[in-house]
């Protein structure tokens, strides 16, 4: 199977490092203001508006691998385009994947290592979802979320489009998220959220104390 990756960034260059050993990349490919120079990752690196010239619809297929900017919306765009000249996508879901006969997971998805899908669930098209990630039984993804790793999602919950999770965030049960929110680190989500809405948690507290003093100290505690 030959692909062109939209991406000339870290998140493509991670994407390549990963798919490079299961499918043909053949070239990179973004908007023609982004493009500095002829190639990324030894491969060439075609201007948008004319990638279908050189890399045509009917021969390649596309992965699109770009971030969360715009909450999301840029890859969603992307995707949108490429669909209008022609292309068809692949989604890449690492080997470490166990892929239950009920799951679904649409195109342009990309899913790395050690992500667990419980049966009944739906990962909406270009949708990201990083490494050691749980997502519960029966849970509806929608399309283009950035789910980051470490993020703990119950079962069947309904996310909206567009959302970010930041590291080691999680969701309970039965729970609905709305369109483009954005969910930080380390915050724990257990009532139904509306669209557009931002949660953040406390950051880690800075303690005066060294911390070979403070090692000392929490043991005299006990």
């Amino acid at each position: 199977m030959k692909i062109i990756i939209y991406g000339n960034g870290a998140m493509a260059r991670v994407v390549y490092s990963y798919i490079r050993h299961n499918m043909e990349v053949c070239g990179f490919t973004v908007d023609d203001s982004c493009i500095n120079q002829n190639n990324f990752c030894e491969l060439p690196l075609i201007p948008f508006s004319k990638v279908e010239y050189q890399f045509s619809p009917k021969i390649y297929k596309m992965l699109i691998a770009v971030g969360f900017v715009d909450m999301n919306e840029l890859r969603n765009i992307k995707y949108q385009e490429a669909k209008h000249k022609g292309y068809q996508f692949v989604s890449y879901v690492h080997d470490s994947v166990f892929q239950h006969d009920d799951m679904l997971i649409a195109e342009n998805c990309i899913i790395l290592d050690f992500v667990s899908i419980h049966p009944g669930t739906t990962v909406g098209h270009s949708t990201f979802i990083s490494s050691n990630t749980n997502i519960g039984h029966d849970c509806n993804i929608d399309h283009s979320n950035w789910i980051n790793s470490g993020v703990a999602i119950a079962g069947s919950c309904q996310i909206g489009s567009g959302c970010f999770f930041g590291v080691n965030s999680s969701v309970g049960n039965d729970i609905n998220i709305g369109n483009q929110n954005f969910i930080a680190a380390n915050t724990f989500i257990s009532k139904n959220t509306k669209d557009n809405e931002v949660y953040l948690s406390e950051v880690g507290q800075h303690l005066k104390m060294q911390s070979k003093r403070f090692l000392k100290f929490s043991s005299a505690l006990k």
